[in-house]
């Protein structure tokens, strides 16, 4: 696919745009998107296996939960048009943008999105770089997108390509396999709770749910397993050669994120799957590192988390002149489906199946929903929306906040 130079951009979006706009307002939410679903969305929790106790951790998934804690950015410019963008960290990434980002937005023109991007990287780099001030400039870069697409009246995807893929095919994670694949889905990843701590009992769980759910899905729809971080290099060996015939797609983060050597070691070592990683590294730098090492058959980076939209773009672009693929990590949401349609190099969205009815039936899974677009038949269709297409109002966010931060320019500008 033909993609536009990232970096050249904001002179054409200025030539193309009919009215200047300049920033003047930002307002942030700490959210808990679907309190209805979090207990649904658990990865693990506290139980036993016979004698062996798994403690009371819970590691909260699903497409909007980082520790319960996103960040919804709405940047207002003078002209009244407000964009929308979704990062992490809550309480304490709004205050990163109120105490510190906020004085270098005020008064600039969206268009310069990319410029803005790389400026308050620069200046949040002594205490930044990864983690929390990523989180929070990751919804300022989306929302900063989101008004790029509705100054210029396109979709943001049109902005990269005159090519982009219209369709994008999903993959469903979570346990309910069978179901998934009833509705539509031609490939699902699963959760494999039981790690080291676990012991050789623990690993014999997870190759009998391993067996179990291929046996469920059949050969025809690929199976793919998330471990969170749980194994080590000799464990996820072991399962790796235990699971040859049944064909999984990938092995997605088995150790600790920092031990790049171990995954090198496994990409190297196993050749049955794909070794995969990215979901909970930073920008091009964090990800030229794993690149570099040749740490991933694949790389996920997630556009709410990774550094937003036009830092993905960059990190897919490194990625694909290495000939390793990009496939977002919780891709099936309005800013990670236009990501995925103007990648240089194919890939599926990731969602969590369709809705159950007891949570669209749910006031409280309002914002879910609209967040949570629906693939149909296992596809998802992109709209013409201007921006990321979203369908969000101020009282629609303050129904979900845990705090709101209001960040407004009141002062006059010559």
């Amino acid at each position: 696919m033909k993609a536009h130079n990232i970096d050249q951009l904001n002179q054409d979006f200025k030539q193309n745009a009919k009215t200047k706009h300049k920033i003047v307002g930002i307002q942030t939410w700490h959210l808990n998107l679907n309190p209805l679903a979090m207990s649904q969305l658990a990865f693990s929790k506290g139980g036993k296996i016979t004698d062996v106790d798994l403690g009371y951790h819970v590691d909260w998934r699903g497409p909007f939960a980082t520790q319960a804690g996103a960040l919804m950015v709405e940047i207002t410019t003078n002209k009244g048009l407000k964009g929308y963008g979704l990062g992490g960290g809550g309480l304490a990434g709004e205050l990163i943008i109120d105490q510190h980002l906020q004085y270098f937005l005020i008064d600039q023109d969206p268009l310069d999105v990319v410029q803005i991007w790389d400026h308050l990287y620069h200046i949040s780099s002594i205490y930044g770089r990864r983690g929390l001030v990523i989180y929070a400039l990751s919804g300022i870069d989306l929302a900063l997108w989101d008004l790029c697409g509705k100054i210029l009246d396109q979709p943001v995807y049109a902005l990269i390509t005159d090519q982009p893929r219209s369709e994008i095919p999903a993959y469903a994670t979570g346990n309910d396999i069978v179901d998934y694949v009833e509705q539509g889905f031609s490939a699902c990843k699963i959760p494999l709770r039981f790690g080291l701590a676990e012991g050789e009992l623990g690993l014999q769980k997870n190759l009998e749910i391993v067996q179990k759910s291929r046996d469920l899905i059949g050969e025809k729809v690929d199976l793919m397993v998330d471990i969170y971080l749980r194994w080590d290099v000799d464990y996820t060996l072991r399962f790796a050669e235990s699971t040859t015939d049944l064909n999984l797609k990938w092995i997605e983060e088995p150790i600790a994120l920092d031990n790049y050597r171990g995954m090198a070691e496994l990409v190297d070592n196993i050749d049955s799957t794909w070794i995969v990683s990215g979901e909970h590294e930073f920008t091009r730098y964090g990800f030229r590192e794993l690149l570099q090492w040749k740490a991933a058959d694949m790389i996920q980076p997630d556009v709410s988390w990774a550094g937003g939209f036009g830092e993905c773009l960059r990190i897919a672009q490194e990625s694909a002149n290495l000939h390793i693929p990009t496939w977002p990590h919780q891709a099936g949401t309005p800013w990670g489906l236009h990501l995925t349609a103007c990648l240089p190099l194919a890939a599926m969205a990731e969602t969590f199946g369709l809705n159950h009815l007891s949570w669209a039936q749910s006031v409280e899974s309002e914002i879910y929903r609209r967040l949570r677009p629906q693939p149909k038949d296992g596809l998802f269709k992109l709209n013409d929306l201007p921006g990321f297409g979203l369908d969000l109002s101020p009282e629609l966010l303050d129904a979900y906040a845990v705090d709101t931060v209001i960040v407004k320019n009141m002062k006059k500008r010559n």
